[in-house]
């Protein structure tokens, strides 16, 4: 009878950390690997992250936050930069940020980095020129190496329930630790 109450104990126990881990990790936090190149040097190829399910709501998302997004056009999920909020006009003429005719400065990009990227690309720009504006329920986001990544100017804007998750710390490789904002 003690070795069954034990057993009892023991699988009770494992079926609450599964439905912790559960719960954890279906609305609370959301395990990411990064692949590719796109928001580099923000994000590595290969980090590993958790990202934040918690409190998400349209009007917490703000112009420059990382989220992950659930993208249709790529069948994966991809991690970008909120660059424009709905009802917004964007418009990028010679490497700089306009919103609605306001000049918005980018401190997030490395400007060391976006200058060698330009070189090594043989490229006048960082990123293009071009001009969208945005439906009420639509998000532009760009990655953060703007010469290699797939974004809302090639896979079109993203929508409030696209967004899975913002903000968030990359766990691994342990030198890449650190807080995603």
């Amino acid at each position: 009878m003690k070795k069954i109450s034990q057993w009892i104990k023991i699988i009770i126990e494992l079926l609450a950390m599964v439905l912790a881990m559960v719960v954890t990790f279906q609305y609370l936090l959301l395990p990411i690997k990064v692949e590719g190149s796109s928001m580099y040097p923000t994000l590595s190829d290969q980090d590993i992250a958790l990202v934040s399910m918690v409190n998400l709501n349209k009007k917490n998302i703000k112009r420059f936050d990382v989220v992950v997004l659930n993208c249709e056009v790529l069948d994966k999920k991809i991690i970008k930069r909120v660059i424009g909020l709905p009802g917004e006009t964007i418009v990028y003429k010679n490497d700089k940020l306009y919103i609605n005719g306001e000049f918005y400065e980018e401190n997030y990009l490395n400007k060391k980095y976006v200058e060698q990227a330009k070189k090594e690309s043989h490229a006048e720009q960082f990123t293009n020129d071009f001009s969208i504006t945005l439906k009420d329920n639509e998000f532009f986001v760009l990655g953060d190496n703007r010469l290699h990544s797939a974004d809302s100017r090639t896979l079109g804007t993203f929508h409030f329930k696209d967004i899975l998750g913002k903000r968030g710390l990359v766990l691994y490789p342990f030198n890449h630790m650190k807080w995603m904002d």
